[in-house]
This record gives structure tokens, sequence and C-alpha cells, in this order.
């Protein structure tokens, strides 16, 4: 239970509340208060009950610049004022604190009674709205009687719409003094609760339509209550278009909501169906990658047999040619330690000598040269001692007739490559733009 009875009080002479000073009346604690505010005081001015204050029954509300401060009268009554040195606007409500003060006054399953202070306040937020219909309708029965003073004309129906919310077993009064709020508290505490209050047994037909109209709107507008339709008091007379226009307002608020309902549907319904959809394509898209994979990884295998097979063959190979080139170098020294004819001698060893170079050519041109080929190379290298075996290699080729394709798929090398291998050349044979390498290797032969 958070409290029986909230009392406001309007602004009179019975509590002055001009002016400010400093009070160390509850501890050590030093607080700014309202000047002559009943719990500056050791006890109530009006019932003579201790007043009891905690350091930490505080809140410190930043936006609003006020100081939400709380205070005992005796067991079962709370008293509640915003200090603060200008006018301000109540943002939310400090249940978590309020519920702090109720524990440590240790009336838990008892009534509470509060009384609220509400000199400065001069707006009531929506948030706090939306915080005090929850606090009565979701949180179960708080307080017995809530009364506020000290109101201000300019919000005293909004304050109205707020006491026309509370359930049945709750009451919330609006004072003109400190002095009428603690009255309407000792009146509650010694009523029995379905017993009607002076002020409820003298309600006029007007007050009692306006707090049905205000009690209404406030259900649809705080608590978004469009399902229940509005009833139209037949004492309501004049008044009687303000609820049909009202009864039209919730029927509209309560189409809208449905509308939008219905939108909110369709845009979970397509967002559904359009990641049912991704999910089918990437599945889709795993799939395909997990079968490429397979693929890539057979390719690669097979590839990889095939060079290593590759790898083998030219290993032989090369062991094979290895071995034919080391023939010729054993029979040319078997020939010179041979015991015959200096003549003879040295003609074989000439021959052999001629068979290792011709040998030794083809193996660094891959390709069998003639007597006519060696013979231009050895001329093209007694021209040209700075070409390099490649070079060399390169001008035979071209001088054989060879295109720059069949050239690069010979050596190896790509036709762009090649192009380019072919420019150095030329330069470093000291030719000129319009003369053309097949010519002039074609000049060594004549």
């Amino acid at each position: 239970m958070f409290f029986s009875v909230l009392i406001y009080y309007t602004n009179k002479n019975t509590i002055p509340s001009d002016g400010r000073y400093t009070s160390t009346l509850f501890g050590s604690e030093k607080l700014s208060m309202e000047k002559n505010a009943p719990y500056c005081q050791s006890s109530c001015p009006v019932t003579g009950l201790p007043i009891e204050k905690l350091p930490h029954w505080n809140a410190y509300h930043a936006e609003a610049g006020y100081n939400a401060s709380f205070a005992a009268i005796g067991p079962d009554i709370v008293y509640i004022q915003a200090i603060t040195d200008n006018d301000t606007f109540l943002d939310y409500m400090d249940i978590d604190l309020f519920r702090t003060v109720c524990d440590d006054l240790e009336i838990k399953g008892r009534k509470v009674f509060v009384v609220f202070n509400f000199k400065h306040i001069r707006d009531i937020r929506y948030t706090y709205k939306k915080d005090f219909a929850n606090l009565v309708y979701n949180w179960g029965t708080i307080f017995s009687v809530l009364v506020l003073y000290n109101v201000h004309p300019e919000i005293r129906t909004v304050v109205e719409g707020l006491s026309c919310i509370c359930p049945d077993n709750a009451r919330m009064l609006i004072c003109d003094s400190y002095e009428d709020a603690i009255q309407r508290i000792i009146y509650y505490k010694s009523a029995t609760d379905h017993e009607k209050s002076p002020d409820e047994e003298a309600e006029s037909s007007y007050n009692a339509s306006k707090k049905q109209f205000l009690g209404s709107l406030a259900r649809i507008c705080w608590l978004d209550l469009l399902d229940l339709p509005l009833k139209t008091p037949t004492s309501c007379g004049e008044f009687k278009p303000f609820f049909i226009a009202l009864e039209e307002f919730r029927k509209d608020r309560h189409a809208k909501a449905g509308e939008h309902r219905q939108h909110i549907s369709r845009i979970q319904q397509q967002g559904d169906q359009q990641l049912e959809h991704n999910k089918h394509l990437l599945n889709a898209k795993l799939d395909l990658y997990v079968k490429n994979s397979a693929t890539y990884r057979e390719e690669k295998a097979s590839v990889t047999s095939s060079i290593l097979a590759k790898e083998a063959e030219l290993e032989q190979l090369a062991t094979a040619a290895e071995n034919d080139g080391c023939r010729l170098p054993r029979i040319y020294e078997q020939i010179s330690c041979l015991r015959i004819e200096p003549e003879q001698k040295t003609r074989l060893l000439d021959e052999c000598l001629a068979l290792i170079e011709t040998d030794a050519a083809a193996q660094q041109f891959r390709m069998e040269l003639t007597e006519a080929d060696r013979q231009f190379l050895s001329m093209l290298q007694q021209k040209h001692p700075s070409l390099s075996k490649k070079e060399l290699r390169l001008c035979l080729l071209i001088k054989l007739r060879y295109n720059t394709k069949e050239i690069a798929r010979e050596t190896g090398f790509s036709v762009r490559g090649m192009e380019t291998n072919r420019y150095r050349l030329h330069s470093k044979l000291g030719l000129k733009k319009h003369q053309s390498m097949k010519q002039y290797f074609a000049s060594f032969q004549a």
C-alpha cells in the first residue's frame, strides 16, 4: 500500500510559504525548506503529531530544477513538497523513494495517507500522468487518501482529471490549505471505507458530470482504454454534446489504433517473409559453395598429381641428358690417354671437342643445331660479346624466322613480355629503328 489519502491544498493564509530558510530540525541534515512549512517544526501545528524527516528522503529532479522532499507526520501520514525557488513542473513520480519512506516507517499493510503541497507547480508532464495511471492501476492500492493543496488554478482541471481515474478503494482530494488537508485526513481516518464524505454528499449534478467527463478523458488519453464505450449520464443535460463528442473521439482513437496494429502486423509479416526468403537464398549459396569447394578440391588434386608426374618425367629426362653429357668428356679424356700418332690423336680430340661444344649448345637452346647455326652464333658472339645466352638463343630463333608468339611459347614468356625482350635486344644490337633484326642476321650468313 502506497498511501491512503492524497490531499492537495491551495494557497491560503493558514500556512504562509513565501521566503525560505535553512532548518536543522531533523538530525544534522541542513535542508532548504519553505518558511513555516509544517515539517519545519517538531510537531504538526494541526494535530500535534510528531514530524520525522530522514536525510535520504529526498530526490533531486535536475530537468525540473526542484528537490522532492518527504516527511512523516505521525505514524501513517506522508508529507511531500517540491522545494524550489521558481515555478516548475512535475516530470515523473518518485515511486521508489515513496516506498523507501513507507518501509522506513514500517507501515506496510496499513492505510497510508498522503499530503502533497503543490506550491510552485504550474504543469504536469505526460510522463508523470502515465506514472500516476500505472501506479493506481498496475501497482495495486498504494494509498487510501491523497490530498493536494496549493493547487494553481491553471492546472486544477488536470489534477481533477487525475483524481477521476483513482480506483474505488483510493481517494484523491483537492483542498485550499494545509489545515484543510489535515482535517480531511482526520475525517477519513475515522470514517468507514464506504462512507461518503460531506463533499460527496453535497456533490451537484454539474460536478458529477464534470467528474465523469474528466475521468473518461483521462482513461482514453493516459490509459489507452479505448475498447470500453462511454456511457452518457442521463443527468448531464446541456453537457450531453461533450460526452457524444468524446465518444466519437474514443471510436476514432480505437479505429486508428486498430489500423496501426494491422500496419505493424503487415510490416512484421513482410519482414518474416523477407527473412525466410533470405534464408533460402543463403542456404542455396552455401550449398553451391560447398559443391564448388568439393569440385575445386578434386581439380586441385588432379592438377597436383599431373604436376608431380611431369616433374618426375622432367627429372628423368634431366638425368638422362646429364648422363649423355658426361659421356663425351670421358671419351675426350680416354682419347687424350691413348698412345697413338700425334696427328691422329689431335684430329680425334678436335672432333670430340666439337661434339662437346655442339652438345652444350643444343642443351642451351633445346634444339638440334646445324653447322650453319653454330657458325652464326660464333660470329654473333664475336661481334656482340655482351649478349647473354638467352639473348643469343632469341637471336637464333629470330634468324630462323620464328614469330613472336612461337618464340614466347618456346621460351615460356608471355607475348607482351617477349615483345619487350625483342625491343631491348634491338637496342642492344645497336640497330636503328628502320633496321630489321632478320635482315641484320641474314647479313651474317652472306
